[in-house]
């Protein structure tokens, strides 16, 4: 059993990565894409038969997310309105 502590710390480090890179990518609070990105894990959780490539697959779907709610990448140019 104790070889799973350091699998899930690996995972858990990488998923802190992953969140403060969607963060920077989308111009989004850190915060909120860790809610949305444990959102989409629990969702992912659930349906997914092969856990491999949970965490990216939730994080396109954050990516996605805060797209369509209007975080634009820094450096993109949005046309005022």
């Amino acid at each position: 059993m104790t070889d799973a502590a350091p699998s899930t710390r690996k995972s858990q480090e990488s998923d802190e990565t992953t969140i403060t890179k969607l963060a920077k990518q989308t111009n989004t609070d850190t915060e909120v894409v860790r809610h949305l990105y444990e959102e989409e894990i629990a969702a992912l959780h659930k349906e997914a038969s092969v856990k491999g490539f949970i965490g990216v697959v939730a994080a396109r779907r954050v990516r996605q997310r805060l797209l369509a709610a209007g975080h634009p990448p820094p450096g993109s140019h949005q046309s005022a309105e």
